[in-house]
């Protein structure tokens, strides 16, 4: 019984996923070798991962089963999880490069992301802006609407009070 509850409360030693790839087409079976809780997310490391190792434009974690996926398998280290906001971890070179290579520091809005990690915060940040501009057009909008129906309800009042002489 207690080989069972031992079994149970055991951490997990790693995490698999399904990760899709284009720009080139590609499936993989990405395995975090000593997954633990906390930190980035286990699906967003295999996604990182598999993006930068093998060079491709996007990368999405696949519905259904681990079983199901008929991608070779590559694996990702957790410690690589500390290092997952800055470069990617090491994995098995795709053909016609070296990987596992800090790429020179950019400016946040200089050329193409290096990670999903990095797109995603560029694509936050550029809705967190828009939305800004949107909310001061909005109450600038409402504020001249406001004006207008003020000025509106003057005119209406005075007409009315001086008996429609002064409208």
């Amino acid at each position: 019984m207690c080989v069972l509850a031992c079994v149970l409360a055991e951490p997990a030693v790693a995490q698999e996923y399904c990760v899709a790839c284009t720009e080139p087409s590609a499936v993989y079976r990405c395995v975090i070798e000593g997954a633990q809780p906390g930190g980035q997310s286990l699906q967003l490391l295999c996604i990182t991962a598999m993006a930068k190792a093998g060079g491709h434009g996007t990368c999405s974690v696949k519905r259904g089963t681990v079983f199901e996926c008929d991608g070779p398998v590559r694996r990702v280290p957790w410690a690589a999880n500390t290092q997952a906001q800055q470069t990617a971890p090491m994995l098995p070179a795709a053909p016609g490069g070296a990987q596992g290579e800090p790429s020179s520091p950019k400016a946040p809005s200089e050329g193409p992301p290096d990670t999903v990690v990095e797109m995603a915060r560029r694509a936050n940040q550029q809705t967190s802006d828009q939305m800004k501009k949107a909310g001061e057009n909005f109450t600038q909008g409402a504020k001249s609407m406001g004006e207008a129906v003020t000025n509106a309800t003057k005119k209406t009042w005075e007409c009315m009070i001086s008996f429609f002489t002064r409208c």
